[in-house]
């Protein structure tokens, strides 16, 4: 199942996938799909124990991209869990699919989720996508991801998002046993939301249980 969350916000689009799991707006967002070639069901379009956030998680990035593993360890900072460093293994996935600007399962103008990313990667690789009918950048992105945060119940691990939204961009980037990150960015120019950056996950989250 290709899982996508978000509102339309100043032609800006994100989904995200938990191999893919985490499922509709008012489901668990941690729990993994029982079928995983089901058709969308939630599919609509937008816009310390923990490391200290600091740049050195990211040497490697694409000048494009600078600051996005920055960025994700501090929105991690603030549940205190550890910092993700730059991965050029994941970052290739990325590359590899962003760059073919596919969008076939019930297009939407945005690139789908890629179903093989965990092939020949040692762990479950999660994936965030974000689409922009603009420029895309990467602290957009994040902070779109970060954003769902308001609808997420740590207490009771449940997200109370309104439909059209959801929390598994989020609690992707949170994940505490996720501790690598490696995201492409590619303008897609046949698509509506074209400027597109994939980040994938290693090990990936949405796996079952709470984030944190």
């Amino acid at each position: 199942m290709r899982s996508r969350w978000g509102s339309i916000v100043t032609s800006v689009v994100a989904i995200a996938a938990c191999d893919d799991g985490a499922g509709a707006p008012d489901a668990d967002p941690t729990a993994p799909d029982a079928d995983p070639t089901a058709p969308d069901a939630d599919r609509t379009t937008p816009d310390a124990a923990a490391a200290r956030p600091d740049a050195a998680g990211g040497v490697g990035e694409p000048p494009e991209l600078a600051g996005i593993t920055l960025r994700h360890n501090e929105v991690r900072a603030t549940v205190d869990v550890p910092a993700l460093t730059w991965d050029p293994a994941l970052a290739a996935i990325a590359t590899a699919w962003v760059t073919q600007c596919i969008d076939q399962q019930q297009p939407i103008g945005l690139v789908d989720h890629n179903a093989g990313r965990s092939t020949g990667y040692p762990s479950y690789v999660g994936e965030n996508i974000f689409g922009a009918g603009g420029s895309a950048t990467a602290a957009a992105a994040v902070d779109l991801w970060a954003s769902e945060a308001q609808y997420y119940d740590a207490g009771t691990n449940t997200c109370n998002a309104p439909v059209g939204r959801s929390c598994g961009h989020y609690t992707q980037v949170v994940w505490r046993t996720t501790t690598k990150l490696g995201c492409a960015l590619h303008a897609c120019a046949g698509l509506q939301f074209g400027s597109t950056i994939v980040c994938n996950y290693g090990p990936g989250g949405n796996t079952g249980g709470a984030p944190f």
